[in-house]
């Protein structure tokens, strides 16, 4: 079998990683004092972790999503011949910082599970989509799945426990 190597296209993994920062630090000023302020004043669902550990679990899953979109450029040589599977990238990253909007910008938890069902959605088909480039990129998702899946759970029971939320 031979395997063909393409060069790292290097404007793509600029956009893939910068994209992915810019996403951050939005994410990082939705959830000022005010939203912490909020957000401490919930009732907090079972399973519910300290706010430490969502502080560097999202950064963490963050670059999973990252190291598979690379591999996912590289594997291709090209953005054009990847555009599905960077396209849903991109996609995730906007969903992403949509229920960070709505969960922390607008105090609004019922709206934030309807983003994060789409965000689940476009997760499994991101997994999907990278594993026709990459088994590896696609793999290394399987965490941020599942973190997505715990996510969805404490939304929603966020909302169920807090009806003003």
């Amino acid at each position: 079998m031979v395997v063909r190597r393409y060069p790292m296209p290097w404007m793509s993994a600029v956009l893939i990683v910068i994209s992915a920062a810019v996403v951050s630090v939005l994410g990082f000023l939705l959830a000022n004092e005010a939203a912490r302020e909020w957000y401490s004043g919930l009732v907090k669902p079972p399973l519910a972790p300290p706010g430490e550990v969502v502080v560097y679990a999202w950064p963490v899953a963050l670059i999973a999503v990252v190291a598979g979109a690379l591999r996912v450029a590289k594997a291709t040589g090209s953005f054009r011949d990847a555009s599905s599977a960077l396209g849903l990238y991109f996609t995730l990253l906007a969903g992403g910082m949509i229920w960070n909007l709505a969960f922390f910008g607008l105090a609004d938890a019922g709206l934030a599970f309807g983003v994060m069902t789409v965000v689940l959605i476009l997760a499994f088909a991101l997994v999907r989509e990278f594993d026709r480039y990459s088994r590896t990129a696609a793999l290394i998702q399987l965490p941020y799945l599942g973190w997505l899946m715990f996510a969805a759970y404490l939304t929603a029971a966020t909302w169920g426990v807090n009806a003003e939320a």
